[in-house]
């Protein structure tokens, strides 16, 4: 083989690893993918793999941190929680999907916890067959640092609540050269989450 031919083969195998498209790092599998189930109300859905799940508030999260709008009596039934950062190198900080229920609650208390953030936008979505209240709430000093899409609905003489929480930081609030999330990203976010929510299902009564 003549010398410069094999110079040439010996480049093209070592730049080979270079030039070749990036691969999409797999994702964690573990913690496995669960479902939750509430006998007491009724309810369960869906956990992806790679999330957490608890049933008791501090142990993941402080739900009256992140849940702002919802009320003392309010009694957190499940908490689930991203356990891997999708986009490390940004601002992004965490996920979390919240089901709590106040009990004794009027169709007009269980709807002003939605609403409470006037003049938030006002719409109903379909949970489960279940029309719920939903509007949002968010908060931050330079930037928007969470947003939490409540869903609310009067059930069995109790408040039903989903709270789906996007925590970031602000670009210039930390070091590490972190970028401010895009808006693909948190659209990639919502969509994990909406997955949990579009599994909602309620036990026939």
């Amino acid at each position: 083989m003549r010398p410069s031919l094999r110079i040439c083969l010996t480049l093209a195998t070592l730049l080979a690893p270079l030039l070749a498209p990036a691969q999409t790092p797999r994702e964690p599998t573990i913690p496995a993918a669960q479902t939750f189930h509430d006998t007491r109300h009724g309810v369960s859905f869906q956990i992806p793999a790679a999330w957490n799940l608890s049933r008791k508030d501090s142990d993941l999260s402080t739900f009256n941190l992140d849940a702002r709008t919802a009320p003392k009596n309010a009694q957190l039934r499940a908490v689930a929680d991203i356990a891997f950062n999708p986009f490390p190198s940004s601002t992004f900080t965490g996920a979390l999907f919240y089901f709590s229920v106040t009990p004794r609650t009027t169709t007009a208390e269980c709807t002003q916890q939605t609403s409470a953030q006037a003049p938030r936008t006002v719409t109903t979505a379909q949970i489960g067959g279940i029309p719920f209240t939903h509007s949002y709430d968010e908060h931050g000093g330079i930037c928007t640092e969470s947003r939490d899409e409540i869903y609310t609905a009067q059930r069995n003489n109790a408040c039903y609540r989903f709270d789906l929480v996007i925590n970031t930081f602000c670009g210039g609030d930390a070091g590490g050269g972190a970028r401010d999330i895009t808006p693909r990203e948190l659209e990639s976010i919502r969509k994990r989450m909406q997955t949990i929510l579009d599994s909602v299902r309620f036990d026939a009564k």
